[in-house]
């Protein structure tokens, strides 16, 4: 018996997928970005959007619902950690800035993390800090990953539960983010959680210049090498 081994694709079609995902704009910029990256120029060209996502006053998941995985903070130097898909400057320059890593465990072995920064936070993909007014009233969530195997089961949302209540005892109302506006699944997921979109920022560098345009203050800057806040307000009514 012959299986059958559908066509790939062809370029238009994969245009106008990445078209009805994205939209006109934000395609236009993605294709920018890929086109400058594959013939290897100076450029880069970065667009995020910023969600509020609630801190539930309740779990998201029963008590009897994902009891084989668990979730806990995992300390700098920890072996886990090596099993993450990152670097060690990477882990060192979250860790550097107060970060907190929760990662959700099953059968020892580490399945996903989300990081969380109750202070500003300072981009690694361009030259920005966050911060979030007021800052009691809102984290920074980064980098929600779940192992491919596990993304059907718990471990999402055990993660979440565990973040949560880390949050709920801190008095955290929101966990503010920024999500590229080229990932739409990421945006699904953080939408499945009651997050909404608040505001975005649009980061075009040309070799050591930045400029950023964005909803926030400052709406306009253009940078060599300083690193500019990005107020983000937090609406309590978001």
């Amino acid at each position: 018996m012959t299986t059958a081994v559908s066509p790939r694709p062809s370029l238009a079609q994969r245009l106008r997928a990445t078209l009805d995902e994205l939209g006109g704009g934000n395609a236009a910029l993605y294709w920018t970005n890929t086109a400058a990256r594959r013939l290897r120029l100076p450029v880069g060209v970065r667009r995020y959007l910023f969600v509020l996502q609630p801190v539930p006053e309740a779990p998201l998941l029963k008590p009897h619902r994902g009891r084989a995985i668990e979730v806990r903070v995992v300390e700098p130097g920890e072996p886990a950690l090596l099993d993450l898909p990152l670097t060690q400057p990477v882990l060192d320059y979250r860790f550097g800035q107060g970060a907190v890593c929760f990662g959700a465990f099953k059968e020892g072995a580490i399945v996903g993390c989300v990081w969380l920064v109750l202070g500003p936070y300072d981009e690694d993909e361009v030259r920005c800090r966050f911060v979030r007014a007021p800052a009691a009233l809102a984290s920074w969530d980064f980098d929600v990953w779940v192992h491919p195997d596990h993304r059907s089961g718990f471990a999402f949302a055990r993660l979440w539960d565990t973040a949560n209540a880390f949050l709920r005892a801190r008095g955290v109302r929101w966990s503010a983010s920024r999500i590229s506006a080229f990932n739409a699944g990421s945006l699904r997921s953080h939408g499945s959680l009651g997050a909404r979109v608040v505001g975005s920022a649009t980061y075009v560098s040309l070799g050591p210049l930045q400029l950023m345009t964005s909803t926030f203050r400052p709406c306009l800057s253009l940078t060599l090498r300083r690193r500019p806040d990005l107020v983000i307000p937090v609406a309590t009514d978001a």
